[in-house]
């Protein structure tokens, strides 16, 4: 880190701190909302907040951002935000009695030094995945991350989950207890129930209207370390045939690579550079391109995954999973699993491009073996399986 983000970060805690003295959260109804590090206007924490404006709650709602666009496009919206990095936004900071985030403490304030005590925390999560995340992992995470963990879950009100065995499975991960856990649901799966507007907008935009037999999507899990993720990692890959036959069968194959795949792993990189020159039916889809997976997801047939958080919400449509885990054993060992993988997994695994390719023919034909898993799973993960995530959550509130 630079001296000249040092200071700043320094600057905004003693301006915290500072303001604390003159304003506190007694009496107050404000709420905060924020998402990754203030960087986005997404996730969670968005499906809430704009919830919260729509249902017309009582109370005062503010979205914090450090992002000049997210300001803009907020501004024009005519939704409440603030800069974090504002005089405002360190004085909402210290008015308001709860505030929601999806990522970290820096999804609302600079650092997690200037968060006032009197906040009450409230955790969204980005989702939760069948692998370790935060405290839990094997590896560890970097010191900044896990004080800032540290510090939410000290003076959490509490955090959301979607089942009980869901709250056992990932209290470790930010170091609380399971009866720390609300039955909830996840407010942005109120989105895979009853697509907004702005989704299908973005569907008809992206594809043109046009009409496919399937629409499949690839979305392995970001791994922290190395080795990076590969995708389509076969022996007997064969870029050619996989085009022709998404495109002899009019499926549309679409690609969701973490970002940083894109500009950090030039192996992966090249092996989608080389899939999507090759046919107009094999297509990126990453968050430049839909911010929100569960806008995207709706539109899907069948996805492709390994150990994301994103089969975790497919299960809620109960359509057709394949899995690719060519790293399992090392991946287990270097970052863990929060309930045994193999034994769980609501879709087959696929090691080569023949048995993908045998995947794609069932799917194509409406063969689906693997229902009775999903069913399975999707009861251990779900305690309710509906679109009213957000309203279980405000009831709380109230």
């Amino acid at each position: 880190m630079n001296l000249v983000k040092r200071l700043k970060k320094v600057w905004y805690i003693i301006l915290s701190k500072l303001t604390a003295v003159f304003v506190n959260n007694k009496g107050s109804e404000i709420i905060l909302f924020g998402a990754r590090d203030g960087a986005y206007y997404m996730d969670n924490s968005r499906a809430l907040f704009e919830w919260y404006i729509e249902n017309n709650k009582q109370g005062t709602f503010y979205w914090m951002t450090l992002s000049p666009v997210v300001y803009k496009y907020l501004k024009a919206k005519g939704r409440p935000v603030a800069r974090i990095d504002s005089f405002r936004g360190v004085i909402l900071l210290n008015k308001a009695k709860y505030a929601f985030y999806s990522n970290r403490l820096l999804d609302i304030a600079i650092h997690h030094l200037a968060v006032p005590k009197a906040l009450k925390i409230i955790f969204l999560s980005h989702g939760q995945s069948v692998k370790n995340t935060r405290l839990a992992v094997n590896a560890g995470i970097d010191r900044g991350y896990k004080r800032d963990t540290e510090k939410a879950s000290s003076q959490m009100a509490f955090a959301v989950t979607t089942s009980p065995f869901m709250a056992q499975v990932q209290s470790r991960s930010n170091g609380l207890l399971p009866d720390m856990y609300q039955l909830t649901g996840f407010p942005r799966n109120d989105w895979m129930f009853d697509p907004p507007h702005e989704a299908t907008e973005d569907w008809l935009s992206f594809t043109g209207g046009k009409k496919f037999s399937k629409v499949v999507l690839y979305a392995p899990t970001w791994r922290r370390n190395e080795p990076k993720t590969m995708m389509f990692p076969f022996k007997d890959f064969d870029a050619i045939q996989l085009a022709n036959y998404v495109q002899d069968n009019n499926i549309l194959l679409l690609l969701r690579p973490h970002v940083q795949e894109l500009t950090n792993n030039p192996k992966c990189k090249a092996v989608i550079d080389q899939l999507t020159s090759l046919t107009a039916n094999i297509r990126l889809a990453t968050i430049k391109d839909f911010i929100e997976a569960n806008f995207l997801l709706p539109f899907v047939d069948a996805l492709i995954s390994d150990y994301s958080s994103i089969y975790h919400d497919f299960l809620l449509l109960d359509r057709p999973m394949f899995f690719i885990p060519y790293d399992l054993d090392s991946f287990d060992l270097v970052n863990g699993f929060k309930y045994p993988y193999k034994e769980n997994l609501p879709g087959p695994m696929i090691s080569n491009q023949e048995e993908f390719l045998k995947e794609l023919n069932n799917l194509k034909n409406n063969v689906d073996l693997f229902s009775g898993h999903r069913a399975k799973l999707r009861a251990m993960i779900y305690t309710h399986v509906d679109g009213k995530s957000c309203e279980r959550l405000a009831k709380i509130l109230n």
